[in-house]
């Protein structure tokens, strides 16, 4: 079994934890101000954490969570890591990936119900609002990278965030 980390006491209870080693870089949770939506453009979390691992320099890929079709979630780094997920926004976000693809799979109802538990989580911890300006999607949040149907072409991230928001009421 895999020791969770230790520098941030708040691992999300709900997550399975998937390390993911060498694809992230320092920082601290208390610099994080924005969740960033994703989808992976493959069928299945195992996918997305495979381009991952096997991602190499300068091409590095991460993201903090990826969640599974069936709503399972997988963390895969440590909160006061940096995932490279979303260029211009890494060093202040984190990443979520659903596994899902633009015009073709779309987000099931598990995924939705597993996002907006775990947006609602990070939110609270993060002392953010729970709104879209603090949750966005990959285009959104850093439009150079050019991902323009990133989540929208599969996931609402409006959706996400009144499922979220529900939470509290």
């Amino acid at each position: 079994m895999i020791a969770a980390p230790t520098k941030y006491p708040g691992l999300y209870p709900d997550a399975v934890w998937h390390p993911l080693i060498g694809h992230s870089a320092s920082g601290s949770f208390s610099d994080r101000n924005t969740i960033v939506l994703h989808i992976t453009e493959g069928p299945s979390a195992a996918s997305a954490i495979a381009t991952f691992e096997q991602s190499t320099t300068p091409h590095r890929v991460s993201a903090h969570f990826v969640i599974d079709r069936d709503g399972t979630v997988y963390q895969l780094l440590d909160l006061n890591y940096t995932a490279w997920h979303a260029s211009q926004v890494n060093a202040h976000s984190i990443g979520i990936e659903h596994a899902a693809i633009a015009g073709k799979l779309m987000a099931t109802e598990a995924q939705y119900a597993a996002s907006a538990k775990l947006v609602n989580w990070l939110a609270h911890r993060m002392y953010i609002l729970l709104d879209r300006a603090h949750v966005r999607d990959h285009f959104e949040a850093s439009p150079i990278d050019g991902h323009i149907l990133c989540s929208k072409g599969a996931l609402d991230p409006d959706r996400v965030v009144e499922l979220a928001q529900a939470l509290d009421a």
